[in-house]
């Protein structure tokens, strides 16, 4: 190889070929070629990376489409220019697709070949849906593994799993929308929808119950809960009725939270603050078992009186 020196461009000679490089070391097929405006890495007789007049590098292409162009047929990343990046394995991609002017508009996870999740250009996503038409979209379909479940959260929290089901439960019309299980996996409470309406149900199976007994007070009880008309100060516009949850002694599993709490320093988190207060709420479906007791008291009453009026009249 013939080699030109001097001071206006320095040290040049012949452009060279993949196979025979201008500059190589001992091994006469490895080394840098060059061609207009261009430079070229070779190994093994074969162009590995370009660089090209635009400044874009090649790696497995010798046409650079984007400043950084790497391209092969598994296991690498290619096409990066700032803002676009695509992700191929041997069978799990996480490509950048549907090029839209400079920029990709959808972002796709690809395993075992096939697409399983997208997030397309309008930010909607789909799992397990190639077209979400909605901000989140499941689709279970084709998942064998709890097909019925397509939310499945784990934790050890008091709700461990939440299950949207989109058939309907087995041998009727019932279809679980959600289901609520404790740490210990016992399902405590699920949401059912027949079509046209909806069940809220806890569990209240008697195999999971002990130490039953009947409610002997109700009236008692009863007398002691205060129900008021009032309006929220949100709604002024709306009068209800219902209670002040701290009044009701009579059912304390109706009614959560601590009177006039606050938050401290370990509750702070994103949607409260120190000194917050923290509302207490009641689940007023829980007061039905003790008005249900007081009303059988006062109906066995009311039979009693009702005996005694009956033999006084015949008297």
């Amino acid at each position: 190889m013939a080699l030109n020196i001097n001071g206006t461009t320095g040290i040049s000679g012949v452009d060279g070929s993949a196979s025979a490089p201008a500059v190589t070391g001992t091994d006469s097929n490895t080394g840098i070629n060059f061609a207009s405006d261009t430079v070229n890495i070779n190994t093994g007789g074969s162009t590995k990376a370009t660089v090209d007049s635009n400044g874009r590098l090649g790696i497995g292409t010798t046409s650079p489409a984007q400043k950084l162009d790497v391209t092969s047929t598994n296991n690498i990343a290619y096409a990066l220019d700032g803002w676009s990046l695509a992700g191929k394995g041997d069978s799990s991609d996480i490509l950048f697709g549907g090029i839209s002017g400079s920029q990709f508009d959808t972002l796709k996870f690809y395993t075992s070949g096939s697409e399983h999740m997208r997030i397309d250009s309008s930010g909607k996503v789909g799992i397990n849906v190639t077209a979400p038409d909605k901000i989140l979209e499941v689709n279970n379909t084709g998942i064998t593994n709890h097909s019925p479940c397509l939310i499945h959260a784990s934790g050890s929290d008091n709700v461990r799993v939440v299950g949207l089901r989109s058939s309907r439960a087995s041998g009727g019309t019932s279809a679980h929308m959600i289901e609520f299980f404790d740490s210990s996996g016992t399902k405590v409470g699920n949401i059912d929808s027949n079509g046209s309406s909806t069940s809220y149900n806890t569990s209240s199976d008697y195999r999971l119950k002990e130490n039953v007994v009947g409610i002997s007070d109700g009236i008692t009880r009863l007398k002691t809960l205060k129900p008021y008309r009032f309006n929220f100060k949100s709604n002024a516009t709306a009068t209800v009725d219902g209670f002040l949850a701290h009044e009701v002694t009579a059912v304390p599993e109706a009614v959560t939270g601590t009177k006039d709490q606050v938050a401290t320093a370990d509750d702070v988190n994103d949607e409260i603050k120190e000194g917050d207060p923290i509302y207490q709420g009641i689940d007023q479906s829980k007061l039905v078992p003790l008005l249900t007791a007081a009303l059988q008291e006062a109906v066995a009453k009311i039979e009693v009186l009702e005996t005694k009026v009956a033999a006084l009249e015949g008297g």
